[in-house]
């Protein structure tokens, strides 16, 4: 094969990966924008001018739509377009006592099987949310925290605890980092992450595990106090 029959037979690729590398990018943004709030709970998209804010076709936007639909972060709405949907108080809640058994028993599986590696990655991820914390800087904390959860699951090394809990934090994500702009809150938080860590640093795996389990339901109760807020400051604003 000479070198333009290999151009030719790997264009086809090229074009595939960079299509996958869009509509990932497309599908990020949305996602985003979702969990930061920039689209609020019960809000209809625009699917035009969001396609237009991204710089794309509606084409990769609609696959991105019908994604997050799936996720569970947005509804279609037949002949309607789409908006994002609002879980309820109660739907809510139901979503962080799930996550919370899971990490806490991802993380009594994790302790149990704790090497110096995984210990050390877990001290570089705690240390980076001290770090945000004393610096106030919430993105960061939010990062390094989301990090850590997800390592903590991934050294149970189980498949299906691992997808339950992808698909579950992509729901709670929604509002989230609104609970950190409630300073008692965030220190409440980092407090609790403190425990946790001194759980798993002594080789304390059901203590680790209730301390947990205490934390996502405590998380959960913050997100739906700061979601609520969120929606009486946007109903104020229409009035």
């Amino acid at each position: 094969m000479d070198e333009d029959e290999e151009s030719s037979a790997a264009a086809p690729y090229a074009v595939a990966i960079k299509r996958a590398s869009l509509h990932h990018h497309v599908v990020d943004k949305l996602r985003e924008m979702v969990s930061r709030g920039d689209l609020p709970a019960g809000e209809r998209l625009n699917e035009v001018a969001l396609a237009q804010a991204i710089g794309v076709s509606r084409t990769p936007m609609r696959e991105a739509v019908k994604l997050l639909a799936s996720e569970g972060l947005l509804e279609l709405l037949p002949g309607r377009g789409a908006r994002v949907r609002q879980f309820s108080a109660e739907e809510l809640l139901d979503v962080f006592d799930v996550l919370g058994a899971l990490e806490r028993h991802a993380v009594e599986i994790a302790v149990s099987r704790m090497t110096p590696k995984a210990l050390a990655d877990i001290e570089r991820l705690h240390n980076q949310m001290g770090e945000a914390y004393g610096k106030r800087n919430q993105k960061s904390y939010f990062k390094a925290n989301q990090k850590l959860h997800a390592l903590v699951v991934e050294l149970a090394c189980n498949p299906a605890l691992s997808n339950a809990h992808i698909t579950l934090t992509k729901q709670s994500v929604h509002n989230r980092h609104e609970t950190l702009i409630s300073e008692q809150r965030w220190k409440e938080s980092a407090d609790e992450h403190r425990a946790i860590f001194d759980a798993i640093v002594k080789g304390d795996a059901t203590l680790a595990g209730l301390l947990v389990l205490d934390h996502s339901r405590k998380t959960g109760v913050a997100v739906v106090e700061a979601a609520r807020a969120a929606n009486e400051l946007r109903t104020g604003d229409r009035r």
